[in-house]
């Protein structure tokens, strides 16, 4: 499931952060998000904040963005109402849920700004805060979070460092883990039917697990497939090779190699590093053995499909300890991790966060509001599960954790549904069952046992395409063009890297690279 998230991902990234420009409103060719901000200013109000203060006992509009699948259940408005209940009475906040489909995001809020309607807080996915703060869509909430965000401050720490562009914080995120890491997870089945032992506490290379994969292939035959590899994401290499730090895009713009440095803020082209060139070598000799099926360049369907089939030993993911728990619920396969890279954290922007845009009616209200989810689990629990009866019920709770079940096999069908990990702390939500009870606190001590000396030293960076929008869009194009045949070893990268390698510099990636590095070595001398 996690997979197929950040393919989700990855393809709202590159549609998205292309998107550097917002049509005119037919005032000259001027940015109406930039002309709403002149209003503002001229009026007299800081980013279009209302100059006067609410009266006593009088409740505070503020018009949340919610992101949608399609059409709200019919228990949408049963929430919204829950929710409200609770914020009118203790800080004086009327929320408006406001309906906006996930796949079209960041062109729904634009629109609603440039229009000039009020709009208070506002959801980012996988483009970080950048393209809203240079098309004059947002403001920045350092005041606000100062005055009414202690929760926020407290559970997102250091993610925080995600949302700020140029010195000023733009977004704020979904608190969750720090880290990643990754290897192979493999099905119990095979590993017992070939006497094949995997020690949890080490630290596998490559070749142990081409070992593996030897002799369950050699038993298996011809139509039982060793990897599933995921031909929509554009870098593979910290799956099984090494770390990289993709500063939260595409690797279009350069990388940082963590596992040369993580204090070296160099960035690389990606794909013409010996690292790369290893990786595409090594998936090639996966074809060639019969590791991965003939149609895997073509084949879309997600990760978890293909190993509940019955035709696959499994495929290098990440290895949080929540990762096979949902692998198993999903594919209906006990799963065993074949650990390989250790955690290790990113830096780069927030890939999902909130923001103010500057069309709303009282940013600290705003602020206040977001704050109160991250302080008050019920609210939190209330917008992320909808209501206990009609959505869920409660199956156990120990301690701080609670187990849940959804009260649909099929939740999309439930009364609400929030199919996006969106609110407030996501290591104090409910576990949905079949996760274990303890899920969140084993990835809260996960977590806490995050080496200093693993994490990038970009935490807190974030790239402004602006300048090099045609050219990232460009090479990130190129890029979907040869992944799926190089993820796949469908070709002889001998013959195909020259060829992806050119195309990349004809599309300007060592603009891209150049630029993003001026940009980095600025930010770190004025961190």
């Amino acid at each position: 499931m996690k997979k197929k998230w950040l393919a989700i991902l990855l393809s709202i990234t590159t549609v998205m952060a292309g998107l550097t420009g917002c049509g005119n409103s037919g005032q000259g060719g001027e940015n109406a998000a930039e002309s709403k901000a002149s209003e503002a200013a001229a009026s007299g109000t800081e980013t279009g904040e209302s100059t006067a203060a609410p009266a006593e006992g009088e409740l505070v509009n503020v018009i949340w963005q919610w992101p949608a699948m399609g059409a709200t259940g019919s228990g949408f408005q049963a929430v919204e109402d829950a929710l409200n209940a609770m914020l009118e009475k203790d800080i004086g906040v009327h929320v408006t849920l406001e309906p906006a489909l996930f796949s079209d995001l960041q062109n729904q809020s634009t629109l609603t700004i440039t229009s000039g309607e009020q709009l208070d807080i506002i959801l980012q996915v996988g483009t970080g805060v950048t393209p809203y703060v240079a098309n004059g869509l947002i403001q920045p909430v350092d005041e606000y979070v100062e005055e009414y965000g202690a929760a926020i401050k407290e559970k997102c720490g250091t993610q925080l460092l995600g949302g700020y562009y140029q010195g000023k914080l733009y977004g704020i995120p979904t608190a969750y883990i720090d880290g990643e890491s990754y290897g192979y997870m493999a099905r119990k089945d095979i590993l017992e039917k070939y006497n094949i032992e995997i020690d949890p506490d080490k630290l596998y290379t490559l070749d142990e697990v081409e070992k593996i994969f030897e002799t369950v292939k050699a038993g298996e035959g011809d139509k039982f497939f060793m990897n599933i590899p995921e031909t929509t994401s554009a870098n593979m290499l910290h799956n099984a090779y090494c770390e990289v730090d993709t500063l939260g895009n595409t690797p279009a713009a350069g990388v940082l190699m963590l596992n040369r440095s993580f204090t070296d803020l160099t960035l690389y082209n990606l794909f013409e590093t010996e690292e790369y060139e290893a990786y595409a070598q090594k998936m090639y000799e996966y074809a060639q053995k019969g590791y991965v099926s003939s149609d895997a360049a073509t084949n879309t369907e997600d990760a978890n499909v293909l190993l509940s089939g019955g035709n696959f030993f499994g495929y290098f993911t990440w290895t949080t300890p929540n990762c096979r728990t949902g692998m198993e619920a999903t594919t209906g396969y006990e799963l065993v991790e074949i650990n390989m890279i250790p955690q290790y954290g990113v830096g780069g922007m927030a890939g999902v966060s909130w923001m103010v845009p500057i069309t709303s009616g009282n940013p600290g209200k705003a602020v206040q509001a977001l704050n109160y989810i991250y302080e008050n689990k019920d609210a939190c629990k209330l917008l992320q599960f909808g209501i206990e009866g009609q959505d869920y019920e409660v199956l156990e709770t120990s301690g701080e954790d609670e187990l849940i079940k959804r009260l649909a096999d099929d939740p999309t069908t439930l009364p609400y549904y929030m199919p996006y990990g969106i609110y407030g702390a996501r290591l104090e939500w409910p576990v949905v069952s079949p996760a274990p009870i303890d899920e969140n606190k084993m990835m809260r001590e996960w977590n806490a046992s995050m080496p200093a000396e693993r994490k990038s030293a970009a935490v807190g960076y974030s790239f402004d395409t602006t300048e090099v929008s045609t050219e990232y869009s460009a090479v990130n194009a190129v890029i979907s063009q040869y992944q799926a045949t190089i993820n796949c070893g469908a070709l002889d990268p001998v013959e195909v890297l020259p060829e992806f390698q050119a195309a990349l510099k004809g599309a300007g990636i060592d603009k891209l690279i150049a630029e993003n590095q001026k940009q980095m070595d600025a930010w770190a001398v004025s961190k």
